[in-house]
């Protein structure tokens, strides 16, 4: 698989538990993961302890995952872009890139331990579907999430 990079809007919630998804569903480190707004002071560097604690529950353990800020570079070296959040929180050289498919997905920010979990598995779907047809297809990659 090439390069992937997940993006929501502070890489606390959505994105973080995508890239955590494929890494673990890949055995790689494969995927990356970012926000759009710089959040990195406010959460001290990592996700909340209810998006840890959740994902603990699959098994998965983030608690040293990184918040990053997406920058152009991230952009520039990946090879798919999966942005969580809505299109209108996105810079424009994100927006122009050819890389990117859009997947809204619910912001789990103070929600309910059930929705959070509901949303966990929403994110866990689609990156297992987009690693199935990854091996299926090699053509369009819209093809890859739809």
């Amino acid at each position: 698989m090439k390069k992937i990079l997940f993006v929501c809007q502070a890489n606390v919630g959505r994105s973080q538990m995508a890239e955590a998804f494929f890494n673990f569903h890949t055995g790689t480190q494969d995927a990356s993961s970012a926000g759009v707004e710089d959040f990195r002071e406010k959460y001290h560097h990592r996700s909340t302890m209810e998006i840890i604690n959740t994902m603990l529950e699959k098994g998965i353990d983030i608690s040293k995952q990184r918040i990053n800020y997406l920058d152009q570079s991230m952009v520039k070296e990946a090879d798919l872009i999966i942005v969580l959040c809505n299109k209108d929180l996105c810079p424009n050289f994100l927006l122009n890139s050819k890389k990117v498919i859009f997947r809204e997905v619910k912001d789990p920010h103070q929600k309910s331990e059930n929705i959070i979990r509901q949303i966990r598995d929403e994110i866990e779907k689609l990156t297992l579907k987009i690693l199935n047809n990854s091996k299926n297809i090699s053509g369009s990659l819209t093809r890859l999430v739809n």
